[in-house]
């Protein structure tokens, strides 16, 4: 059911939750949806109101203005305003649900390239994959059968060489806002579910724990009205989820006294971002491109019929008029190819995960080319808080993110444009000329206006990261804080590592697992 907490009376003790889940964007509202009927009676907190579309008003998004560090202030001095909403459905309101999961190797150390590693195997994420696929439609989950793809795209990907360090990759892409807007596709169920109660207006101030730090009693929370503090109110719960988004969840924990804090002092560091430069070299071909490769890198609406029996297959459909009342037996969404490294390039050349795409011109015989990879974990690149500005809403300080990258993701991005020069040029390219500046080391790039610009992913990863010791990261395998034995984090801050991949479908599929793992 929906309530609005502009009508608790201040001072306000809301009681007896299994579960209290923080944040309704891509990892709270799953969660929610997930533990309809579970017999646990789950409260989900939302800053934003039930009307919330596209974006949040001045005053929320007031909150989540911070300062940055020098570097960040070069490449992206708006990035805490501009890649994240404080709103019902959080970032899902912005997106695109670019998706694929993450590679094996995304996963596991790679050593001379980084030794972190998930305390997860593929296996373990296999099924949640499945489930969250779901929230999309994107019908088969065969993100490697690219003859499948090849198919429904009316396309092939440029033919295998002997050697070949590049192969082909399939994402999706869902922009139908009723679907990829998960506050509007699961609104029904949530407000018609009778063990959940969504609350609108309501803003996690501060987490209060018992005097060891290990469990925490309350949360103290706050309602918005007219550009100020409402009324005050208070939350108890068996267990508590905060997701909050990858930024503002460490900003709760560090103003509950940097709550959850291990002694190496992890909380905040090793944040990452995909580094994206989207204009990063032009290629020339000294013929145009066959029609279907570029088909195979052009980002394209594919309709599937799904399958007549169960276990059976899905069709592409290619007739231009559809029956509406069939619209919702259809998988409609959207679907490109990529190049990406082999697992053996990536460990013969010490690189990072890294997607590149191609930008065809009208005549086929020109390619921009877009790079976007994994950055490597790095302790100084972190989030506190900076005591010295306060959110104008409930004065509390805001957000100083100081991000950093290192020399070897330099490397990642250049040796990335020179083996995809090197897959061109062997498939009839003749020119392949750097638009951003490939020389230097972690601080040397190309910046706006420049044509070549880096400019960040908004994929806020890794600040709470993931470890099966405390020593080495904040939560668990089962996404539960090292030290608080009922406070869970769900969301991208607590991946371990980045991949390419956008992460939504990964944030959701360890949503539902954390779900089914609170369900008991």
């Amino acid at each position: 059911m929906y309530l609005n907490a502009d009508n608790l009376p201040d001072g306000t003790l809301l009681q007896g939750f299994d579960i209290c889940i923080v944040g309704a964007g891509a990892a709270g509202l799953p969660m929610a949806n997930r533990l309809i009927g579970s017999g646990k009676r789950v409260l989900l907190i939302v800053s934003g109101t039930v009307n919330d579309r596209h974006l949040p008003t001045e005053q929320r998004q007031s909150i989540y203005r911070g300062t940055v560090g020098d570097f960040l202030k070069r490449v992206d001095p708006i990035f805490l305003d501009r890649s994240r909403q404080n709103m019902y459905g959080g970032t899902t309101n912005h997106f695109g649900f670019w998706s694929r999961p993450l590679d094996d190797a995304d996963l596991r150390a790679r050593p001379g390239y980084r030794d972190a590693s998930w305390p997860l195997t593929s296996a373990d994420l296999a099924p949640y994959y499945l489930a969250a696929h779901e929230y999309a439609r994107f019908g088969p989950f065969n993100y490697e059968d690219i003859p499948f793809w090849e198919r429904a795209l009316y396309a092939r990907c440029f033919p295998t060489q002997p050697g070949d360090a590049l192969h082909g990759m399939i994402m999706h892409g869902q922009y139908d806002a009723e679907i990829r807007q998960l506050q509007i596709q699961l609104a029904p169920a949530l407000e018609a579910a009778e063990n959940i109660t969504v609350l609108f207006n309501a803003h996690l101030l501060r987490i209060e724990t018992t005097p060891d730090r290990a469990h925490v009693t309350r949360l103290h929370c706050a309602t918005m009205q007219d550009g100020r503090a409402g009324q005050h109110f208070q939350v108890q719960a068996e267990k508590v989820v905060l997701a909050m988004g990858g930024i503002e969840t460490v900003r709760a924990l560090q103003l509950s006294d940097n709550l959850g804090n291990n002694r190496r002092d992890h909380l905040g560091r090793g944040f990452m971002v995909h580094p994206l430069v989207t204009r990063a070299a032009r290629v020339r071909f000294a013929r145009p491109v066959d029609l279907g490769v570029v088909n195979f890198f052009r980002d394209q609406q594919v309709c599937l019929e799904g399958p007549q029996v169960e276990g059976g297959a899905y069709t592409p459909i290619s007739a231009p008029l559809v029956n509406p009342e069939n619209k919702d037996e259809l998988f409609v969404f959207n679907a490109w190819g990529v190049l990406t490294p082999t697992d053996a390039t990536m460990e013969a050349e010490r690189i990072g995960n890294l997607r590149l795409i191609l930008v065809f011109n009208e005549t086929y015989d020109e390619a921009i080319v877009n790079i976007n990879w994994e950055q490597v974990p790095n302790e100084d690149s972190r989030i506190t808080l900076n005591p010295d500005v306060r959110d104008p809403i409930f004065g509390q300080p805001v957000v100083h993110l100081d991000w950093r990258l290192l020399d070897v993701d330099k490397y990642t991005m250049r040796r990335g444009l020179e083996l995809c020069e090197a897959y061109l040029r062997a498939r009839g390219a003749t020119e392949f000329t750097y638009i951003t500046d490939v020389s230097g080391g972690a601080n040397n790039w190309s910046v706006e206006p420049h044509e070549g610009a880096l400019t960040t992913g908004d994929h806020h990863i890794g600040a709470l990261r993931m470890a099966v010791s405390p020593d080495d990261g904040i939560v668990n395998a089962d996404a539960r804080v090292h030290t608080v034995d009922n406070l869970y984090i769900a969301g991208c801050s607590i991946f371990p590592t980045s991949g390419f991949a956008n992460p939504t479908l990964t944030i959701i599929a360890l949503a539902l697992r954390l779900a089914d793992h609170l369900k008991g």
